[in-house]
């Protein structure tokens, strides 16, 4: 068929938050197509592209049926390639997008192996039947921890599915004797139903938070979605709230936020992002999100604002530090590192690190 179509702006045609393939922009172009208000469905799971095919042969009868789609190449950010030469060498991925209008009042789009139905005065056993089309076609569930990243783009946040490696921590063992409690209280306080709060780590690099946070999201069975520290800033964007809002019983991972949670340093105002968190771990939001918050930094917390110790506030709070020397020469020998016996206390860094040469200025290496 000839069908003339107003699209959105070029840049964001195939952009994942506001582009052609949004749901906006998907009901915009149903309205603009066949004068109808839609329904929507969205299919929530991966599907092969050969679901395509089975529709248009289902499909590709009809007088109104149009496809418009998009065949590009792309390389993909985790892929590790030594050099130029040989990343020029190494076949681009084909990634495939498209919209089809199967007839009136029925458009469906193809967009990241995702399935997006727009429809109107369509019965419901011919949604059901293409949702069963879907079914058939549904690409095989990749083996991806319960980690999902944030990204912000467009003034728009997003999540990306992501993978951690297993650990295999001996809390008794990797840690100082005042961590253990503390772990199985956070331990507990995060697999609670309906339940908001704070959970502070903090304390100086190579001490174990980040091999304690991989534990925390093996053991879980809950959404953990990790905000790294270039995003810290954006806790204070409108948007957030909206975003946040769609992620109910999770547990977010904020990574270096010691000036979130710094006082205000004789200022009345308090950090906006700052006003979230409590807005949302212990305000109004918390009824309604039973959002869990873990805050990490590095640095040791010298100012903390009055307002996060409020009695209840806090779930758990925790600085690490090196291990005890006992802790130490214990772990040496359970494990059979090829360590001398040490004489002072060292980090977690340190010590499965021993060998390897200190780049670090002006500092003799522990241990020497």
């Amino acid at each position: 068929m000839s069908r003339e179509y107003t699209l959105p702006d070029l840049t964001d045609i195939f952009d994942y938050s506001n582009g052609w393939f949004s749901d906006t922009s998907i009901g915009s172009l149903f309205y603009q197509t066949f004068k109808h208000f839609p329904s929507m469905r969205k299919v929530k799971y991966k599907i092969n592209r050969s679901f395509v095919e089975a529709i248009k042969e289902l499909y590709q009868q009809e007088s109104s049926f149009d496809l418009i789609d998009h065949t590009y190449y792309n390389y993909f950010d985790n892929e590790e390639q030594e050099d130029d030469e040989e990343r020029s060498e190494t076949p681009n991925k084909e990634l495939y997008d498209c919209i089809l209008f199967c007839k009136d009042n029925l458009l469906i789009s193809y967009f990241d192996e995702c399935v997006r139905i727009a429809y109107a005065d369509i019965s419901e056993e011919e949604i059901f039947h293409i949702l069963h089309i879907c079914e058939d076609h549904k690409k095989d569930c990749e083996q991806l921890n319960n980690l999902f990243i944030v990204t912000f783009a467009h003034n728009y946040f997003s999540l990306k599915q992501s993978h951690v490696n297993k650990t295999s921590i001996k809390i008794d063992l990797h840690y100082n004797e005042d961590f253990s409690p503390v772990a199985t209280e956070i331990e507990k306080f995060l697999m609670e139903d309906n339940k908001s709060g704070l959970v502070i780590l903090h304390g100086k690099q190579g001490t174990g938070k980040t091999t304690y946070i991989r534990h925390l999201i093996n053991i879980g069975k809950k959404k953990m979605i990790y905000m790294g520290g270039d995003l810290v800033d954006k806790l204070s964007d409108p948007s957030f709230i909206t975003f946040i809002r769609q992620q109910k019983n999770s547990i977010l991972i904020v990574e270096d936020c010691e000036e979130l949670l710094t006082s205000r340093n004789g200022s009345n105002r308090m950090n906006a992002g700052l006003v979230n968190i409590l807005n949302i771990s212990d305000g109004l939001l918390s009824d309604e999100l039973c959002i869990k918050f873990i805050c990490t930094f590095n640095a040791p917390l010298k100012d903390m604002d009055q307002a996060l110790l409020r009695k209840g506030r806090l779930a758990a709070r925790y600085e690490f530090k090196e291990l005890a020397t006992e802790k130490v020469n214990k772990l040496i020998q359970e494990e059979g590192l090829d360590i001398p016996e040490q004489k002072t206390p060292l980090t977690l860094a340190e010590i499965y690190n021993y060998d390897d040469m200190d780049f670090s200025l002006g500092r003799s290496r522990v241990g020497f």
